[in-house]
């Protein structure tokens, strides 16, 4: 089976592919166009096809450079354990009261799994743990 790189980096939450390089990806880049690029325009021929990505650098940056760092993390925490709860996970790091807080701030269920958190979700969090 092969990983569809090109649709990792145009997924969305609750896509099958949307996962940790999707968030670091869209974090400064914003994906516009995709298209598949088959197997037998190459020669020796792959036993993949390719694809064909544009990303689009985002005009302001979203996170300052002290920020990006933690946003990392988070990100990294969050995906750590696929199949768990995104905030079980971020307790490891941060503190419960204040993660609890946050996330009923910004409307993010307590049950939420990163696969369902969009990138600008994990930005407001990132930016609320400061």
């Amino acid at each position: 089976m092969s990983v569809d790189v090109g649709g990792r980096r145009m997924a969305a939450p609750d896509d099958a592919d949307y996962g940790l390089l999707t968030v670091l990806a869209q974090l400064n880049y914003e994906p516009k166009q995709f298209f598949k690029i088959p197997a037998t325009c190459f020669y020796p021929e792959p036993d993949v096809d390719s694809a064909c990505v544009c990303l689009v650098r985002r005009p302001q940056p979203v996170l300052s450079a002290a920020q990006k760092a933690s946003f990392v993390k988070v990100v990294k925490r969050s995906f750590s354990q696929r199949r768990k709860m995104m905030l079980k996970l971020l307790k490891a790091d941060w503190p419960a009261e204040e993660l609890a807080r946050i996330f009923s701030e910004l409307k993010i269920p307590p049950q939420a799994r990163a696969e369902n958190v969009s990138v600008e979700q994990f930005v407001r969090v990132t930016q609320r743990l400061g």
